[in-house]
């Protein structure tokens, strides 16, 4: 049963081939070739002739024949020196010299012509049966050919090969023995070798004899592998015949079965370390991988004798066949079994053995007490498993040993485990059912299987067991590129190009590429794939397969080690609880403050990355699927993204379908969220704006800090209405980022922490989705008044911000989206405000479109620091006439309408300049339409709106409340000074410009256009011409018309009575009199009281005169 293993194993021992044969006669003696004169007549061999008594001859072949056939008890009985004779013959017949000198002269004399031509032979008894064959049988000498031929034993050949490298030391040793246990092949010469291993020329064998040796020793552990393991073999494995190869891999598949015997087991891990330690106790790899092996030159130069690793010969092999080189079918075969093996039993790694001795009882003690208790291993992979788990654990002190770890990734690469789930046999059993229902039609090879595997992480097919025996081995294989068949495959030529990858994939010198001892070479492609250099870009294959890599790596952090390795003690600290996917970086980037530096700057980076590629962001990538196909279908086709992708799920977030999904836009807010720590995490931003940040922003932390900062550079650019500092390109970003800002506080950091107090009281109620207060802001706007100190300065600089360029005004721009096509489909989003104003009063204007005009209207008006047209306009006016009024404002509050009080004085004077006087005008047009505009009319007459125009309060905006006070005014009803004075500049202003009384400008508007079309606006020029003409020819004007116009004329002498207030100095009591209608008046008064002093005075002169001369007399 045994002759089909042996008969496997000769190809193992022969390492020379036929080119031994030749050297071995060419080195052979001629002296050797001399045949002993006669074995019979040794003294040690005079039992022969007693045990061999029924032969007729005495020769020496006779007595080789003879002693072929005793049993085992009377050869063992035989004297070492009769066997070594008896073995000395039996080489001598494969020696050509001794056939040629001896046999053929002896036996063959007739034949010899015939036959020499054999002793050039490459096998020379191969040449001689088939010249035996054909010479008649009952001849002599085809009878000597016979017993000479059946005397060298069936397997003579790798006996042959024995002969060659040892025999000369053997003759010298006088080692040569026979077969006393009958074993077949090679295993024949056991005795010899164990004779010259105790001899002394043990430690100075030649290498190709040590080699031989070898060969035969792990040859007989086999055979006593099979001798102890027949029953199990019979029972486990019945199919299988001993000996054979197939039957051993069935062993080894069993061992840890519990019916296998104890013997057996050991049997078998004791051959696991031995075949770690060399392949060639492996047979059938050995037998099947020989040529391939000798090919490629996998023993490295190590010389025969030694014994060369397992693992060496699958990484050399895998190399081989990963470079795009075919190997022998059935070496491929035994490769793919021995990876399987070295994943099974971690016996059959030196490595693990020697480098992870103390952490396998540290931690993995029940798999290690099981191996003691019952002398096995765990049962299939368990303790592999183990030490991998403590590979990736976040605490220092629950890890492995550096040394343990290198053992494993060699163990990991050696076995290739993640180019085929089935090598492991924990991946194996916890994944089968996952791959049946998710990857069923996937085709196998290439970590095709493997990749569908990690596609699944996080979707309800996968299980547990399944996702955590994944990542461990995806651990490793994200920690070197070549373990990925598919990405090693298309990128290995640009791996090698650019990111100085090794040509081959097996690589002595540098087993694995981790940030420890060589460049990361996946993060080197992904910045490739996205280069701008058309001179250095990665092909499209490759390509592909970096974004696929690179989307699944996402899922873990375990799977990005250019994160991981730098953060294992703040993910400990932060984020121990984290366990789903995508989470973990989540926690870093929320906590990315406290981190310590060294992974803050690799959190950055990632983050950066993230931010340009959606596909680096598996929470994004797994609830947005849908979203990102109805809307970034055209950014999803094109491959492309550098940032689109987020730009367009935020600017499609408040969609109505993205509105009930909660989980995708919580996920894009969670983004815009830790988007604003850096800017460097807005890719179009930080492209667009980065030269600017750092000219204009360079002390500024945060991204809300940098857009606020470059908002007010734009800002100050257009009210001085000089050339931008700061392009298009960077300018519009800034505006998107301020437009985000304002959808929701919690894009805001600053203001919310600021409002907190304020929120709490005023706006828990504004809820919007997912729990968002996105109209919080609006809800705080509305109760400035109440608003405590620091979150009124915050408001104000957001008031600030939208009011100066509507197209940061989130509120605005998404309330008023559809007035905005139809009204203003041209108009530069800054001032989207100042057109809807204008249309604010049409008939088909949308209802809550114009409450949002209205109000950013009434803002405004607070402080002309929020009307960026004013200030444009009326500039230098401001800084003439009203200069104290800014230089005693408070830092970020609202001057509440005070330099816009300043600037109607003097309108009222016509002070103003032109374009400023145009300003105003709009102003007061609209103040005069809707009393909100003007916040210190709100203020001074509260209680006069309340009690005498109540029913006006809530009516349309048509001025209706303002022509209410002006009529109390004129009935003497308002009480209150400030309020009398502020109503009498309402009505004080309509003399200025008629335009700035609508309700009198509509009555006569017919009159205006008929008589006054020619008068030039302002100064009260048209007004005058309507009064000229009510005076001249009162019934020319139209009835309501000229009714309007005697109140207005009755107002106007009340108001300026009010508004008369007395002068502080001569100055301005001349200034009064020269302006005032009854100058002549004052004129004539002033003359008489001149007058009457001066006659007063002649008349006292006299008197006084008279007196003094009486006096003197």
């Amino acid at each position: 049963m045994l002759q089909l293993l042996l008969v496997s194993m000769l190809a193992t021992a022969s390492s020379a081939g036929d080119s031994l044969l030749r050297i071995r006669r060419a080195a052979v003696d001629v002296d050797n070739a001399k045949a002993v004169h006669s074995i019979v007549d040794l003294a040690e061999c005079q039992d022969l002739k007693k045990l061999c008594t029924h032969h007729k001859s005495t020769d020496n072949l006779s007595m080789l024949e003879c002693a072929l056939t005793f049993s085992s008890s009377q050869l063992e009985d035989l004297p070492e020196a009769c066997q070594h004779a008896l073995w000395l013959q039996q080489r001598q017949l494969q020696l050509p010299a001794w056939m040629e000198s001896s046999f053929l002269p002896s036996y063959c004399p007739a034949e010899r012509s015939r036959l020499e031509s054999c002793l050039n032979a490459v096998h020379l008894w191969s040449c001689l049966e088939q010249q035996r064959l054909k010479l008649p049988q009952n001849n002599a000498c085809h009878q000597h050919l016979r017993r000479a031929h059946e005397s060298l034993g069936q397997d003579y050949s790798a006996v042959d090969e024995f002969y060659t490298a040892c025999g000369s030391v053997v003759e010298e040793q006088k080692c040569g023995r026979l077969n006393i246990d009958h074993l077949d092949s090679v295993l024949s010469q056991l005795g010899t070798v164990q004779c010259l291993q105790a001899s002394e020329a043990k430690s100075s064998l030649e290498p190709i004899c040590q080699a031989a040796i070898n060969s035969i020793e792990l040859q007989r552990g086999m055979l006593e592998l099979f001798r102890v393991c027949k029953e199990d073999l019979s029972s486990l494995c019945s199919q299988e015949k001993s000996g054979t190869a197939g039957g051993f891999k069935c062993l080894m598949r069993h061992k840890n079965h519990p019916s296998m015997s104890p013997q057996c087991a050991s049997q078998i891990t004791l051959r696991d370390q031995q075949m770690g330690r060399d392949y060639r106790v492996s047979h059938g790899l050995a037998k099947a991988c020989k040529d391939d092996i000798k090919l490629f030159h996998c023993r490295r130069g190590v010389s025969e004798d030694k014994h060369v690793r397992l693992a060496q010969i699958l990484l050399c092999l895998e190399s081989v066949s990963k470079n795009g080189t075919k190997l022998a079918p059935a070496c491929l075969t035994e490769l793919t079994d021995h990876r399987r093996m070295l994943m099974t039993d971690y016996q059959l790694s030196p490595e693990l053995l020697n480098d992870c001795a103390d952490d396998i009882p540290k931690f993995c003690p029940d798999e290690h007490k099981a191996q003691l208790v019952n002398g096995m291993t765990s049962t299939g992979g368990e303790i592999i498993h183990c030490l991998l788990e403590h590979v990736k654990a976040r605490r220092q002190q629950r890890r492995v040993t550096a040394q343990c770890q290198r053992g494993l990734e060699t163990l990991i690469k050696a076995s290739d485990a993640g180019e085929d789930w089935r090598v492991d046999p924990v991946l194996r059993r916890a994944c089968k059912p996952v791959v049946d229902v998710a990857c069923k039609d996937v085709q196998g090879g290439d970590a095709r299987v493997m990749s569908c595997l990690v596609e699944h992480i996080g979707t309800p097919v996968m299980l547990p067991e399944c996702e955590q025996a994944l990542l461990i081995i995806e651990y490793f294989v994200a920690r070197d590129f070549k373990l990925d068949p598919q990405l090693y495959k298309h990128c290995r030529d640009d791996a090698v190009k650019y990111c100085r990858a090794k040509k081959q994939w097996d690589d002595a010198q540098n087993i694995q590429m981790d940030p420890e001892r060589g460049p990361m070479i996946l993060p080197c492609l992904h910045r490739m794939a996205f280069s701008e250099d058309e001179h250095q870009t990665l092909r499209k294959d490759c390509f592909k397969e970096v974004k696929r890599v690179m989307r699944q790596r996402a899922i873990s952090m375990d799977l990005i080690p250019e994160v991981e390795d730098y953060c294992l003690n703040d993910l400990s600290a932060f984020c121990s609880d984290c366990t789903e996917k995508g989470t973990e970086m989540e926690c870093l980037q929320k906590n990315m403050d406290q981190l310590h530096s060294e992974c803050k700057a690799v959190v950055v980076k990632y983050t950066e990355e993230e931010a340009a590629h959606v596909e680096l962001n598996p929470v994004i990538m797994n609830v947005c699927g849908e979203a990102m196909e109805q809307h970034c279908s055209s950014i999803l086709k094109s491959g492309k993204d550098n940032g689109d992708m987020m730009d367009c799920l935020i600017a499609h977030k408040n969609d109505a379908d993205l509105r009930k999904d909660l989980r995708c836009r919580a996920a894009i807010e969670h983004f815009q969220i830790i988007s604003l720590k850096s800017f460097h995490f807005t890719t179009k931003f930080k492209e667009a704006c980065r030269p600017y940040v750092q000219r204009f922003c360079s002390s500024s932390a945060t991204k809300n800090e940098v857009v606020a900062c470059l908002s007010e550079v734009m800002r100050n650019d257009t009210i001085k209405a000089q050339r931008h500092q700061i392009p298009k390109e960077c300018r519009h970003q800034v505006k998107a980022q301020l437009y985000q800002q304002r959808e929701s506080i919690q894009l805001d950091p600053k203001l919310a922490n600021a409002c907190k107090r304020e929120l709490e009281l005023f706006c828990e109620k504004e809820k919007g989705p997912g729990q968002v207060n996105e109209k919080a802001l609006e809800c705080l706007i509305r109760k400035t008044p109440s608003l405590g100190k620091n979150c009124h300065h915050a408001i104000f600089m957001v008031k600030k911000s939208e009011l100066g360029d509507s197209g940061t005004d989130y509120t605005l721009l998404t309330t008023c989206k559809e007035m905005i096509y139809k009204f203003c489909p041209s108009t530069d989003s800054a001032k989207l405000l100042d057109c809807l104003k204008t249309y604010k009063d049409d008939t088909q204007f949308d209802q809550r479109c114009h409450l949002v005009v209205v109000n950013r209207m009434i803002e405004q008006n607070t402080d002309f620091r929020f009307n960026p047209s004013l200030q444009s306009a009326c500039g230098k006016n401001i800084d003439r006439y009203c200069s104290n009024i800014v230089a005693s404002a408070l830092p970020n509050e609202e001057l509440n309408g005070k330099v816009i009080h300043c600037l109607k004085d003097k309108f009222r004077q016509s002070a103003l300049d032109a374009p400023c006087a145009q300003e105003m005008i709009k102003i007061l047009q609209e103040q005069a339409l809707n009393y909100k505009l003007n916040p210190l009319l709100q203020v001074f007459c509260k209680s006069e709106i309340q009690e005498l125009c109540k029913a006006n309060v809530d009516s349309d905006e048509h001025g209706q409340l303002a022509e209410c006070l002006k009529t109390a005014f004129l009935q003497k009803q308002i009480i209150n000074r400030q309020c009398q004075m502020e109503v009498a500049t309402l009505i004080a202003e309509a003399k200025a410009d008629i335009h700035v009384d609508p309700i009198l400008e509509t009555a006569c508007t017919v009159d205006l256009l008929r008589y006054c079309s020619k008068v030039s606006a302002g100064n009260g020029r048209k007004l005058s011409c309507l009064r000229t003409l009510l005076k001249d020819t009162p019934n020319s004007l139209e009835a309501d018309c000229r009714e309007k116009l005697q109140r207005r004329i009755e107002m106007f002498r009340n108001a300026d009575d009010t508004l008369a207030l007395p002068p502080e100095d001569v100055q301005q009591l001349v200034q009064q009199v020269v302006a005032s209608p009854a100058r002549k008046f004052f004129l004539v008064i002033l003359m008489s009281a001149t007058g009457l002093v001066f006659l007063t005075g002649i008349f006292l002169g006299r008197a006084t005169k008279r007196a003094m001369g009486l006096k003197n007399k």
